[in-house]
């Protein structure tokens, strides 16, 4: 996890470099980058830049390129901007997370047409891979929560295993 500060740093490094994109830079390449996140390392000595672009794989390749080679031109610049000691080197990485957040609103979407024009299919509700499986409700109206591989007791309302629990001792 990032300390303050780098998360600091990181955060003034995006919204620098992002300035320098669009104010700066003249390569066409780069016209539709986006800085998703930067991620500075412990030392301060390098800054993974994370991007997203619009195109076809060639696109956000020559455009990742692009920057990598113009990695030295943008940290002279950041340097002018930030005031740092030293400024981290940059690393250019393509982020894939926008495309993986899409395809699964868009898989979403599918699955919610398929359910709303098959209304006669029946929804699974558990997944079996889950490691907890709920139980019914008690008389009380409390919902019982339950280890996978585990009982429910009905009289304590905990879970066994064999009459040995993580909180069960022998007695000494």
């Amino acid at each position: 996890m990032p300390t303050i500060r780098q998360a600091r740093v990181g955060e003034m490094i995006k919204r620098d470099l992002s300035e320098i994109l669009q104010k700066e830079m003249r390569d066409e390449r780069v016209a539709l980058v986006t800085i998703n996140s930067v991620e500075v390392t412990r030392d301060f000595t390098v800054a993974k830049v994370f991007v997203s672009c619009m195109g076809d794989d060639k696109e956000k390749t020559l455009a990742v390129k692009a920057l990598q080679g113009a990695s030295g031109f943008l940290r002279g610049l950041l340097g002018a901007m930030l005031e740092l000691k030293t400024v981290p080197t940059l690393q250019f990485r393509y982020d894939t997370g926008v495309e993986k957040g899409v395809r699964m609103f868009e898989l979403l979407k599918e699955e919610q047409k398929f359910f709303t024009e098959n209304p006669q299919v029946d929804v699974p509700v558990e997944s079996p891979a889950s490691p907890l499986s709920h139980t019914p409700s008690s008389p009380e109206g409390k919902t019982e929560v339950a280890v996978a591989g585990s009982e429910v007791s009905p009289e304590s309302g905990s879970p066994s295993e064999g009459g040995k629990g993580p909180g069960d001792r022998a007695p000494s």
